[in-house]
C-alpha cells in the first residue's frame, strides 16, 4: 500500500514539474508580447522613466492616435488587399497543382515538386533584386499587384506542400463514387474533394496570411506612400527628432498582431485538422 501511495505521489510530483516547466516556457515566449502590450498602454513619460514603472493606470491615447491616422487606415486597407489577394491567388493555383501531384503520378513529378519547394527554401533577399528588376521592366513596381506576386512566389510552394499531403491522405474512393453517379472529374473535384479538403485549405490560408501580413522586406522595396503596408508604416515610428515613438509603434504592433490572432483562433479547429492530415497512416 505504501509503495502504491509513493508511486502515485511520484507521478503527481512529475506532473507538477511538467506543468511548471510548461508554464515557465509559456511565460518566456509570451513576455515580449506582454511587454509590447504594456508599452502601448503607458504614457510617454512612463515609458522613458529612469525607474521602470510596473504599476500604472493604462491609457488608450496611443490607440486613439493610431486608429484616427489616415495613413494607418490606408496602410491597413493596403495590407488587407495585398494579403487577401496573395492568399486567394496561392489557393487558386496551389490547390489544383497539389491535387495534380497527388492524383496524377507522372515522370519527373518528384523533381518538379522538389524544384517548387526550392523557391520556399531560398532566402527572400536572394530573389528581391531580380524580382524588382523584372517588375520594374514591366511597370508594376509601387503597385499592389507587385507585392501580391512577390508574396505568392513564396506562399505557393507552401500551399502545394500542405495540400499534397492532405490529398494523399484523402481516399480516392470518394471520387470514384462520384464518377459512378455520373460526375466528371472536374465536378467530383469541385463538389466532393474541395469540401473535404476545407481543413487543409484553411490551414494553408492561415500560414500564407501570416507570411504576407507580417512581411516587411518586399513591401518596403515594392511599395510607395500610397501602397505601403502596416509593417512599413510601423518602421516610420522608429525615426524622427524625438527618437523612437514607442507608444504609437507598440499600439500599431498590437493591432497588427491582434488581427492574425483573432483569425487564427476562429479557424483553429480547421488549422489543427489540416496540419495533422497525413501525419498518421491507417
Amino acid at each position: 500500500m505504501a509503495a502504491v501511495t509513493g508511486s502515485r505521489r511520484a507521478r503527481q510530483i512529475r506532473a507538477m514539474l511538467v506543468y511548471l516547466a510548461l508554464a515557465a516556457l509559456t511565460a518566456f515566449f509570451l513576455f515580449p508580447l506582454l511587454w509590447i502590450l504594456g508599452l502601448s498602454l503607458k504614457t510617454r513619460a512612463q515609458t522613458f522613466a529612469e525607474t521602470p514603472v510596473w504599476l500604472w493606470w493604462p491609457t488608450f491615447e496611443h490607440y486613439a492616435d493610431v486608429l484616427f491616422r489616415k495613413d494607418f487606415l490606408k496602410a491597413f486597407l493596403n495590407t488587407l488587399i495585398v494579403s487577401g489577394s496573395a492568399v486567394l491567388l496561392s489557393l487558386c493555383v496551389g490547390v489544383p497543382a497539389a491535387y495534380a501531384f497527388a492524383r496524377f503520378p507522372f515522370r519527373g513529378g518528384s523533381f518538379l515538386f522538389f524544384s517548387l519547394l526550392v523557391m520556399r527554401m531560398l532566402p527572400p533577399v536572394a530573389v528581391l533584386v531580380p524580382m524588382y528588376v523584372i517588375l520594374s521592366d514591366i511597370g508594376l513596381t509601387t503597385t499592389h499587384l507587385s507585392v501580391v506576386l512577390a508574396y505568392t512566389t513564396f506562399s505557393l510552394p507552401l500551399v502545394v506542400w500542405v495540400m499534397r499531403g492532405f490529398f494523399d491522405d484523402l481516399p480516392s474512393e470518394v471520387e470514384e463514387c462520384a464518377w459512378i453517379d455520373g460526375a466528371t472529374r472536374r465536378q467530383a473535384f469541385q463538389r466532393v474533394v474541395l469540401p473535404l479538403a476545407r481543413p487543409g485549405m484553411v490551414a494553408s490560408a492561415i500560414l500564407c496570411l501570416q507570411l504576407a501580413w507580417n512581411d516587411f522586406l518586399f513591401a518596403a522595396v515594392l511599395t510607395n506612400n500610397d501602397t505601403q503596408t502596416l509593417p512599413v508604416l510601423m518602421a516610420g515610428f522608429t525615426g524622427g527628432d524625438s527618437g523612437v515613438d514607442w507608444g504609437p509603434m507598440t499600439a500599431s504592433g498590437v493591432l497588427v498582431i491582434l488581427t492574425v490572432i483573432v483569425f487564427s483562433f476562429m479557424a483553429q479547429k480547421h488549422l489543427v485538422a489540416g496540419l495533422s492530415s497525413g501525419a498518421v497512416k491507417g
